[in-house]
């Protein structure tokens, strides 16, 4: 099944800054993520994740990644964090309503900056006036 919506990924050390700071307003105190679904269950599992810690997500100890919009509104959808849970270096991508999305395994150096990111461009430009906007509305 296709998605519902094409989506774009943008990364912290890139910007735009706008997106960032909407992205941690939003997920600005510590919560509970929901883990519904079995693609998440499974994923824990398959992972040797321990549940109760990567669902306890923690912004002020979690690095902020990378972020994904929705490419028809420039609004985010989901962010990936770096955290690091027994002894192993995590990314835990959160989306819409404190929900886990999955979990990622990874190699303590890698940056997520790859030939996916957006940098520049006519997208660029709408998702961070987009965003600029909806921080002025808060």
């Amino acid at each position: 099944m296709p998605p519902r919506f094409q989506t774009a990924r943008f990364h912290t050390e890139s910007g735009p800054d706008s997106l960032f700071t909407r992205v941690r307003y939003i997920l600005s105190e510590p919560v509970q993520l929901k883990a519904h679904g079995t693609h998440v269950s499974e994923r824990l599992e398959q992972r040797g994740a321990t549940f109760e810690t990567l669902t306890r997500f923690d912004p002020g100890s979690w690095e902020l990644v990378s972020a994904e919009v929705r490419t028809d509104t420039g609004k985010w959808v989901k962010s990936t964090w770096r955290v690091r849970a027994d002894e192993r270096f995590w990314w835990v991508v959160v989306g819409l309503g404190n929900a886990l999305v999955t979990v990622i395994d990874v190699d303590p150096q890698r940056r997520g900056t790859g030939k996916a990111i957006v940098t520049g461009g006519l997208l660029y430009a709408r998702v961070d006036a987009v965003n600029q906007e909806l921080m002025r509305g808060t």
